[in-house]
Formats: structure tokens, sequence, C-alpha cells
């Protein structure tokens, strides 16, 4: 058997086991939301009790996130951008919002909208609806506060000579590990697991999103390590009109 045929067969298997284990997860997953759900519902529930739980719930939407983003890069690895189903960017946006609250029932998080175009068609389908949430947890993660505002912007631009829409979330809270600003996501790989375990949705974002044929990095808004604050860009590929 050729090298080729041997890669393409170990692919297989780490597919078939990441859908195996996520059926399980998955599976289980649901059932500890509902168990957590009826003590939110329960009437005259202790406060402190009440405020557990839902910590809980962002827990556990957070390990469901983690397989299914494994899932999502093993299915976008092979991918050609264009031939995906188109999305608009502004709507998934929008979507996120809600999204988001029941990811934090504990925090209150409003996203502020600044130069957003009524629509912004890019190719990627539910892998990039799922990406734009993604990011947007990623950002909430790192905030840490119970009253977060995010800003989120839409802008034309171009990548590796194509052009491109630009999500940009900036969060003034938002506290990023040191190592990130200055080489961005992909100073990640030289630090260690335990230093770099922070930074994980944000390493399935960018793999994510090159897959889709743009790309996603984050920085400091200011280059001090003891300062708050961070920018958010994911890039992915426009819909040119025929």
């Amino acid at each position: 058997m050729s090298a080729q045929p041997k890669a393409a067969k170990k692919k297989d298997h780490f597919a078939f086991y990441m859908d195996l284990l996520g059926h399980d997860v998955l599976n289980n997953n649901p059932a500890v939301m509902s168990y957590l759900e009826l003590i939110l519902a329960t009437p005259g529930v202790d406060k402190k009790v009440k405020e557990f739980a839902e910590k809980a719930v962002s827990h556990v939407r957070t390990s469901t996130i983690l397989i299914d983003n494994v899932k999502r890069l093993i299915a976008t690895r092979d991918l050609e951008p264009e031939k995906l189903k188109t999305l608009d960017l502004v709507k998934s946006i929008e979507r996120a919002e809600s999204e988001l609250k029941r990811h934090f029932p504990a925090k209150r998080i409003h996203i502020e909208k600044v130069g957003i175009p009524k629509s912004a068609l890019v190719y990627g389908n539910n892998y990039a609806a799922d990406l734009v949430l993604n990011v947007l947890i990623t950002a909430v993660r790192l905030n840490g506060r119970d009253d977060i505002t995010l800003g989120v912007r839409v802008s034309e631009e171009r990548f590796k000579e194509k052009p491109v829409w630009a999500m940009i979330v900036e969060d003034k809270d938002s506290r990023l590990p040191p190592f990130l600003d200055g080489e961005g996501v992909s100073a990640t790989y030289s630090q260690d697991i335990s230093t770099a375990v922070r930074t994980t949705g944000m390493l399935f974002a960018k793999m994510i999103a090159a897959n889709l044929g743009g790309d996603f990095e984050v920085h400091s808004l200011q280059h001090d390590p003891k300062s708050r604050g961070a920018r958010f860009t994911v890039i992915l590929r426009k819909v040119e009109k025929a």
C-alpha cells in the first residue's frame, strides 16, 4: 500500500473515532443540561445553587463546542470554499447574539454593531456561522465580567489577492495571554500545554477559517501586558456577484 492511501486511511480512522467520541459526549451533555435546566427552573431554588448551575451550563456547552470544533476541522480540511453554500455574515452575527445569552445565562451580554452593511455574503455555510459564534464565545470567556459589551463591525477587504469580508470584534475588557501579542494565535504552538489551553478555541478558529479560505487572528488593543482589551478578526471569502 502506498503512503498516500495509508495517510487517507488514517484520516478516515481518525474521523470515525471522532464521530464515536462525539456521539457519546454529545448524547451525554443534553442529559446533564436537562438536569441543570430543571434546577434553574425550580421555584425558590437557593441563589448560590442557581449561580453554580448557571456556571455549569457554560462548562457543559463549552465541552460540546470542543467536540464539535474537532468534527468541523475534519469536515473542512479538504473542502473547496467556493463549492460551499453561501452565508450572510450579518444575519449570522444577529443569530450569534441570542446564542451567546443561552451559552452564558449568568452574564449580561450586549453587541454594539457599528458600520455593519445590510448584507455580507461569504462562502462557508454552517461552518462559517459556527466560526462566528465560537469567536464571540471566546471573547466572552476571556472577559470574566458579568456585564459585557462587544463592539462588532464588518468591512470589505482583500486577503491573498481575493476579496473578503472581515468581521472585527473588539472587547475593552478581554484579557489575552501575553504571548498572543505580536505573533498572534500561531505563538500558541511554542507554549506549554498548561499555558496554551486557554487559547484552544482560538486555534480551532484559525484552522477552520484557513480551511474556508480565510483567516482568524487576535491581538491586544494595547501593547501592555497589564492592560485589558483585545481585537478578534475573522476573514471569510466574499461571494462575488456573477
